[in-house]
């Protein structure tokens, strides 16, 4: 089980929204053909989001950059739609009040409904679709907390920047990453390190990136080499901006991996989650680091600081309970 997995409470969502339109659980118009261009040959883009349970009511965590990306990857693989970001929001607020949850995973996607077997992207209607899941109860909780995530360097680098535009988030590029993850799995480890295919350099684990830190100097993979720009990443970033901790993007070599006094990972669903090992290398757990930043991030995320950052998006409360 990953990160994600973990802090995800169920397997099934809890609530569909299409196009704007609720489909209920048992609905055959919550399914998608077999043979739709996104299920035959990855033709998707993806968003994950974090509500949160804050002080005045559920909020959405960064949800204009979130949507933004969105946008983003959708025109850097050429996928044609009608949504604009204010329909994007609407329809990501609609779905969360529906879940009459307060803290919760979104997962906005434009995806081919249609069974329409093509690889030509002018001719396949993309749809909207939101599903919202679960988020487990226990998980801001210092026992909820992972120890540390075994890591191993992956054989699997990561897609050619000639070969995909590394900055979209697009459900084929994914089968990289599946091909990473389960070989780490098999070997005994909980994931994998991905490396930039033309520097050998690190580039990101398989859904989450990656930072370092060095005699109190947080590190991480500049973009150039090959990875996802994360939302979390740049909360990072700003964040040990905000605490005044020495911050730099920069080419990241494997033995770098191996000075570092504290590595740890960053990803919407999993939050921050330290590493204590990549291979046969271990590191202390007492990563002073790590832990400031991951409270600051806790506070950004609550709304219990950092609230000059604007990064929290409420959810209309008078509609949204703690349980469903």
């Amino acid at each position: 089980m990953n990160q994600e997995e973990e802090m995800v409470s169920a397997i099934e969502s809890t609530v569909t929204f299409w196009d704007g339109s609720h489909r209920s659980l048992d609905s055959p118009e919550r399914l998608i053909p077999f043979g739709s261009s996104s299920v035959q040959h990855g033709t998707a883009v993806f968003e994950g989001i974090r509500c949160y349970s804050t002080s005045t009511g559920p909020a959405l965590f960064r949800l204009e950059e979130h949507l933004t990306r969105l946008l983003e990857s959708a025109r850097l693989i050429g996928i044609r739609h009608d949504y604009d970001l204010e329909r994007l929001r609407s329809a990501v607020l609609r779905a969360t009040v529906a879940s009459r949850l307060s803290d919760c995973y979104v997962r906005p996607g434009l995806f081919a409904t249609a069974p329409e077997l093509s690889i030509d992207l002018g001719r396949v209607e993309f749809t909207l679709g939101v599903e919202v899941w679960p988020i487990a109860p226990d998980a801001h909780t210092d026992a909820s907390k992972p120890e540390g995530t075994q890591l191993t360097i992956s054989a699997w680098d990561r897609p050619l920047p000639s070969s995909f535009p590394s900055r979209a988030k697009a459900v084929g590029t994914y089968v990289t990453s599946a091909l990473a993850k389960t070989s780490a799995v098999d070997a005994g480890y909980d994931d994998a390190i991905q490396l930039d295919p033309l520097s050998g350099r690190v580039a990101e684990a398989t859904v989450s990136n990656i930072f370092l830190v060095r005699d109190g100097v947080v590190r991480t993979p500049w973009l150039s080499d090959s990875i996802l720009e994360g939302i979390t990443r740049d909360s990072v970033l700003a964040l040990t901006g905000e605490l005044g901790i020495p911050t730099c993007e920069e080419p990241v070599e494997v033995a770098d991996l191996w000075s570092a006094d504290e590595v740890f990972l960053t990803g919407t669903a999993s939050e921050l989650v330290p590493v204590s090992s990549i291979d046969d290398h271990h590191y202390p757990a007492n990563s002073p680091v790590f832990q400031a930043i991951s409270e600051a991030y806790e506070g950004a995320a609550t709304g219990k600081d950092f609230d000059w950052l604007n990064w929290l998006t409420p959810v209309p409360a008078d509609t949204v309970a703690t349980a469903r």
